[in-house]
């Protein structure tokens, strides 16, 4: 990931530059870029209110993140899918777990290959082939649900269906590029449209997805509830898909398959609800911590990416 910071540094910045002076500030900002920051506390959810009844988020869709490819793969065929699985930093070291798989009459589930990502290596490597893939209870779906699969202590956990109603558990060490182990250990977890949650996204979005609002511990004027998105019409363009908490900040992330997409981001404390990258292919997006730094993880088309929140 540094090399791409690095590179789009050159490329896009120094390069604009004609006098010293600039010189010398983008590369101060190259140092700073780099270099770890503290992450804010985050807040109890019962320190954030709803807003108040009548009011509404600050919408910006001009908010676009720089954005770096990290690998490429051959995207999922229709029908299929492709999810990014997990995504942690790890002694420094981003680790992302990605699923392409396609569809089978027959089988519950796709059926694929489960990728590693490893920053300090490059390209993806094939955790396993051809795998009737159980990563949640409702795959494809707007809210997949239940999660079946995720990292722990460096350590990724998968179910396989093996037929009938049988499943198996699965580990694979990151970065050992060893063959995945059946394990004794199941990985299971909450959605993520609950999972770290700081208030409760009231739609069951399975079967609805045209808004987003959210209910809070504690009410502001009496109401516990507050409306991210102002219209809840089909033909506004929201069709909210995969939303997923952060663990270190008050914010909240969502793909949109309607005519906003792609990925957004709310932030609960201050209000807002950000259009951080516009590309209409992007999807599955997942928030990691780069040097301290907000940023998030996600598919487009065959490409695996990340968008980095810019300095002020």
């Amino acid at each position: 990931m540094i090399r791409q910071l690095q590179a789009y540094w050159l490329s896009d910045v120094r390069s604009s530059c004609e006098t010293s002076d600039c010189l010398e500030a983008t590369y101060r900002a190259q140092v700073k870029l780099l270099g770890p920051v503290p992450i804010p506390a985050l807040p109890n959810p019962d320190q954030l209110r709803p807003l108040a009844p009548g009011q509404h988020y600050t919408v910006s869709e001009s908010d676009n993140w720089p954005r770096f490819t990290l690998a490429t793969f051959t995207p999922a065929s229709i029908p299929g899918d492709q999810q990014i699985v997990d995504a942690q930093v790890i002694d420094n070291v981003l680790h992302v777990v990605l699923f392409v798989g396609r569809y089978l009459a027959g089988e519950p589930t796709y059926v694929g290959t489960l990728y590693e990502y490893r920053d300090d290596r490059p390209g993806l490597h094939a955790i396993a082939k051809d795998v009737a893939f159980v990563g949640w209870s409702s795959p494809g779906s707007n809210d997949q649900g239940i999660r079946f699969s995720g990292i722990v202590d460096g350590v990724l956990y998968y179910r396989q269906h093996i037929g009938g109603n049988l499943q198996k558990a699965m580990s694979y060490r990151l970065g050992s590029r060893s063959p995945a182990e059946e394990s004794q250990h199941v990985f299971q977890a909450a959605s993520n449209t609950h999972r770290h949650a700081l208030a409760r996204v009231r739609e069951q979005l399975n079967e609805s997805s045209n808004s987003l609002s959210l209910q809070y511990d504690a009410p502001t004027q009496g109401s516990y509830q507050e409306t991210i998105t102002d219209q809840n019409e089909p033909d506004d363009g929201w069709s909210i898909v995969n939303p997923t908490w952060s663990a270190t900040r008050p914010v909240l992330y969502f793909d949109n398959s309607g005519a906003k997409a792609c990925v957004w981001r709310v932030d609960v404390r201050l209000k807002v609800l950000s259009k951080i990258v516009p590309e209409h292919e992007a999807m599955s997006a997942r928030p990691v911590d780069i040097f301290g730094r907000e940023a998030v993880v996600y598919l487009q088309g065959g490409q695996l990416k990340f968008a980095m929140q810019p300095d002020d």
